[in-house]
């Protein structure tokens, strides 16, 4: 049955997801040179408190409908769970308790969003926030450009908009994409509007020179284009799926090896290089502690011992894997990542199985963004990040999985007599 929400709980999520998208956290912290990584400061963490409170008093006051939407992902929650008994084998259980607390309290708003709204009322929610991000990442750049454009030692002239960084803009874009053109299918009265402001969302991710969020853009979709003319009615349907996703992981895995070389025409340098060579030392930690891992949030701090040996052998300091699988195996080890692949084909394919047979825009959005999130995964991570609306959006598009599908509108014939 569908809920009513009251325009300022609509308001709170618009806003709270802006924040958690990293939306003026340069005001918010102050200064305007931040070069990448986990920002952190007592202000965002009173703030985040305070929305995971909201949260959790809203999801009390409908608990009926959380229960039950909880219970629809066993493989979710056992990850979850786990997530939490982390931090007693944790070698730094003070900052691994901090963290955990992070990610349930992001992982809980996530499920609102799923429970609360439904597919259109999502989008709406997603197009306020990334408009409001889009208008003002305008403003920034032209009136405030020591805000608005990065200008450090190693980046130069990149639009960041609202964010602190080049890729927060270009990863929000994305997502500001795919709800823009997805609720334009849905919304004949500001189609227009929404297409701007879905024109808006390439040229931002342009500008912000991420390379990674723009050949997703572009993917998505050409992937969106040709699953339209897809059904599961004609068998020869089914044999282009097959294949084209067999081409779309070998495509993806042969860009992953070639990355440097692909994006050498535009004089990128994405430091793939670098990249592999830590995840070579990594493997090796990870070999040390194969099954259960370090425990949330734990290797990649100051203080652990692994983590500080790692940044003086390489003479850098990365605060993540640089890739999301080999990250949940520092988290949770093949305890956690079996699982979470498990439940993640079974969620791309019954996403997938359910747009084909029932042409649900809703469905096809679950499967291009899921899909995205394990793509974007073999070089970022985003699983089981901390106050990030990439993994809210996660979150929320796996447990609409379960939501009653709605048909798509019949087309009314028009009469030629």
């Amino acid at each position: 049955m569908k809920q009513s929400i009251s325009p300022l709980e609509k308001i709170f999520a618009v806003i709270s997801l802006i924040l958690f998208s990293q939306g003026f956290f340069p005001i918010i912290i102050g200064g305007d040179n931040f070069e990448g990584g986990d920002i952190d400061s007592p202000l965002l963490r009173i703030i985040f408190i305070l929305i995971y409170a909201i949260t959790i008093f809203l999801l009390t006051f409908r608990w009926q409908r959380t229960i039950a939407f909880l219970g629809t992902n066993v493989w979710f929650l056992f990850l979850i769970c786990l997530a939490i008994i982390s931090v007693s084998w944790s070698s730094i259980p003070d900052i691994a308790f901090r963290k955990m607390v992070a990610l349930v309290g992001t992982t809980i708003f996530g499920i609102y969003i799923a429970s609360s709204y439904d597919y259109e009322e999502q989008l709406k929610v997603y197009c306020w926030v990334f408009g409001f991000s889009i208008i003002f990442s305008l403003l920034f750049v032209i009136a405030a450009p020591q805000y608005g454009i990065m200008n450090t030692a190693a980046i130069s002239g990149a639009w960041r908009g609202i964010y602190p960084h080049k890729n927060g803009l270009g990863a929000s874009m994305f997502i500001s994409f795919m709800a823009f053109y997805f609720l334009s299918k849905e919304q004949k009265k500001y189609r227009l509007l929404l297409q701007i402001f879905c024109l808006l969302s390439v040229i931002l991710t342009y500008f912000s020179e991420s390379a990674t969020s723009l050949m997703s853009i572009l993917f998505i979709f050409a992937l969106s284009q040709g699953l339209k003319h897809l059904s599961l009615r004609d068998k020869r349907s089914v044999l282009l799926i097959l294949l084209f996703l067999i081409v779309i992981f070998s495509v993806q895995f042969l860009l992953l090896i070639n990355f440097n070389t692909f994006l050498s025409v535009n004089d990128k340098d994405v430091t793939l290089s670098g990249r592999t060579v830590l995840w070579k030392s990594l493997w090796q930690f990870i070999q040390q502690k194969p099954i259960l891992g370090y425990g949330y949030g734990s290797f990649f701090s100051g203080v652990h011992r692994q983590t500080d040996l790692l940044w003086k052998v390489h003479n850098w300091s990365p605060v993540h894997a640089h890739n999301g699988y080999i990250q949940v195996l520092l988290h949770f080890g093949f305890v956690g990542l079996i699982p979470l692949v498990v439940g993640y084909i079974y969620s791309l394919f019954t996403s997938l199985y359910k747009y084909l047979a029932y042409k649900s825009s809703q469905m096809l959005w679950i499967f291009l963004y899921l899909f995205y999130t394990v793509c974007l995964n073999f070089t970022e991570v985003s699983f089981f990040s901390t106050n990030s609306i990439t993994w809210i959006v996660t979150v929320a598009s796996i447990y609409s999985l379960k939501n009653k599908i709605v048909a798509p509108k019949p087309k009314v014939a028009t009469s030629t007599s």
